[in-house]
This record gives C-alpha cells, structure tokens and sequence, in this order.
C-alpha cells in the first residue's frame, strides 16, 4: 500500500473516483498545499484541503491518468501527468478537463508516501500569473 509513488497515485485516483473524502485526504501530510485553480493562492493544510476536495468530489466526476512520469530522490519524489477529468454539468451535459499535474511526494516515517504539494494544473499556474 502506497509504498510507491505511482502505487499512492493509483490508490489515490480509486478513492477519488469512488468519492470517498477521508480516504482522498489521507493521501496527503497534514500541511500539504494544494492548487485548487490557477491564479488563486494554494491552499494548506488538512481543513483546506477537506473543503476543496468537497466541492471536487460533489462533481461526482472521474479522474483519468494519462500520461505519467516520477523521478525520485531519497524520501522525495517528482510526479507529474497528463489527465483527464470527465463529469456532468447540473444540466446534464457532459464536461472534460485536461491538464498537466505536477506533484511532490514524500515518503513517511512507515515507508508510505505522501503528497506534500499538489499542483493539477501544472503549466497553466504560469499562464494565470503573467
């Protein structure tokens, strides 16, 4: 279980799919920072980050990696990804992102890695701050 950083990302993708809050937090330490939309501050920490992953979650969508990458480094690691985010819109239409992501985790005490910083929007952060 999470012993590796792609195998965190794998477990990570099931529980977001499968909508489960506790589980998706549980991927990341306690001061973790996340983007939550380009050109806003990142936001940390655990209660952050419940309330960002509640409004993610209530889209009801699935998350699909396409493309991935990890270059690790002792207890960090770089992962970053070309994926996918398909759900429906309060009219039923249906919706689709897709983003670059680039995310550093580390690797806890108990062997398992964690996000420590997650950016899914990669590139698109610069496009926002120019």
């Amino acid at each position: 279980m999470r012993k590796t950083p792609l195998a965190a990302v794998h477990e990570l993708d099931i529980a977001f799919n499968q909508g489960d809050l506790d589980a998706t937090l549980s991927f990341y330490e306690d001061n973790a920072s996340i983007v939550i939309e380009p050109g806003k501050p990142a936001i940390t920490g655990k209660a952050g980050l419940r309330e960002a992953f509640i409004r993610a979650l209530a889209l009801k969508g699935t998350a699909t990696q396409l493309k991935i990458n990890v270059i690790e480094s002792g207890d960090l690691a770089l992962f970053t990804s070309k994926w996918i985010f398909e759900w429906k819109s309060p009219e039923g239409m249906p919706m689709h992102r897709e983003s670059f992501a680039t995310t550093v985790f580390r690797r806890a005490k108990n062997g398992e890695w964690l996000i420590v910083i997650d950016n899914s929007f990669g590139l698109a952060v610069l496009d926002e701050n120019e």
